[in-house]
């Protein structure tokens, strides 16, 4: 008997799929050998927006380009145009956007660890997960004025 490779699409929209992707999945008999993403799927063009926006104000369009990491996105974008420029930032600003990007990482961390438990039907991780990750948003909240969208870092 000899095995066939066949090629499944999956995407870009399912149901298991937290955003838009693309994948061919490479199947032999019924084994999924081989997934071949389509990268830049879900190209947004914001390469093309830098130039029609001042640099001061790209950095609200960067903090969109993900709502769970938003943060670090604005912070590196920034220290980016820092390093350009030759600005040196105060010491309290380098101590706020570390705590603000550590308590960023450590909320995607609980997001996805908590969806992970919910996907394998273990609720009680899912919950504590999610209570864990509230008390840090409610935190980031109340420093920078927002749960999801903050623009702190400028």
């Amino acid at each position: 008997m000899t095995d066939r490779r066949t090629i499944i699409p999956f995407g870009p929209q399912h149901p298991v799929l937290p955003e838009p992707i693309h994948l061919d999945l490479a199947v032999e008999d019924e084994h999924v050998v081989e997934a071949i993403p389509s990268i830049g799927y879900v190209h947004r063009g914001l390469e093309s927006l830098v130039p029609t926006r001042d640099y001061q104000d790209f950095v609200f369009i960067a903090e969109r380009i993900c709502g769970i990491c938003s943060f670090t996105h604005s912070s590196t974008y920034c220290q980016g145009i820092e390093a350009m420029m030759g600005v040196e930032i105060p010491e309290r600003a380098r101590y706020l956007r570390t705590l603000w990007g550590e308590y960023s990482r450590i909320h995607s961390h609980l997001l996805w660890l908590g969806l992970f438990a919910d996907a394998l039907g273990f609720e009680s991780l899912f919950y504590s997960a999610w209570k864990l990750r509230e008390g840090i948003l409610d935190d980031l909240e109340k420093t920078t004025g927002g749960r999801v969208f903050r623009a702190s870092a400028r």
